[in-house]
This record gives C-alpha cells, structure tokens and sequence, in this order.
C-alpha cells in the first residue's frame, strides 16, 4: 500500500507530465483516490479532474469542491494532515524516492507553510506551490 501511495502523490503533483508515462494501473489508482475523496465529500467536480489535476492545472482553483478533494488526497497520502497542513517530513521522503534528498528539501523549504483561509485553501496551495516550484527536480 505505501507503494501505492508514493505512485499516487507522484500522479497527483504532476512529477511526469506524458501521461503515457503511466501504467494502467497507476492510472487506476489515482483515479480510486479522486473517486474515494468525491464519494466522502460530494460537490461538482471539473470535467477531466483527475487528468488535469495531474497535469499541473492551476485553474482547479475555481472552485472549492476541486481544492477539498485534493485536501482529502493529500491527507489520505500524508502529504498534509487533515487541516491541510504540510508535512514537512512526509513530503522529503516521497519526493526523495528517485529525487536527490537535497532537492525534496528545497522544495519543502519553499512549499511547507502553505497556508489558506481553510484545509482545503492550504491543502490546494500546496499543490500549486508545487507546479510553480517544480524546477527544483529538474
């Protein structure tokens, strides 16, 4: 299961952007964890939401049932808790999983104090922290 968690957080933020990259049941799980999230928490979700989640689309933004299923992800992979706060340690050792340890570092001094009006706010500033900063792997 954690394998399984890695692949996802790595689906979610994005790390690849050819979806080709992807095996089917990679694909499979990233989907179940939107669907899981969706079904826990209901609300409208943009067509195409989990392929554009993984393709980095900031304009998720838009609307507050997007950015609270990427809270419930993230929490479900430990990426943050379930205030949507970062975790920092959490964030090092899934991004250093075929990353240099030195690099998930940078990024966790610049993407932990995500911060928002609510979980989902700060869950999804997370996410876009990452987009915006993911030069930091190249």
């Amino acid at each position: 299961m954690q394998k399984h968690l890695q692949i996802v957080f790595l689906l979610l933020l994005g790390v690849v952007t050819t979806m080709a990259f992807f095996t089917a049941e990679q694909h499979e799980i990233a989907k179940s964890l939107v669907d899981s999230c969706h079904a826990e928490l209901g609300g409208d979700l943009p067509e195409d939401f989990a392929t554009k989640m993984r393709m980095g689309d900031l304009t998720l933004d838009s609307g507050e049932a997007a950015k609270c299923i990427v809270q419930c992800m993230f929490a479900k992979v430990g990426f943050t808790d379930e205030d949507g706060v970062a975790n920092r340690a959490v964030l090092i050792t899934k991004l250093s999983k075929g990353n240099p340890v030195e690099k998930a570092e940078a990024f966790a001094d610049v993407c932990e104090k995500n911060e928002g009006d609510n979980k989902c706010d700060k869950a999804f500033s997370l996410y876009q922290c990452y987009h915006k900063n993911k030069s930091i792997f190249d």
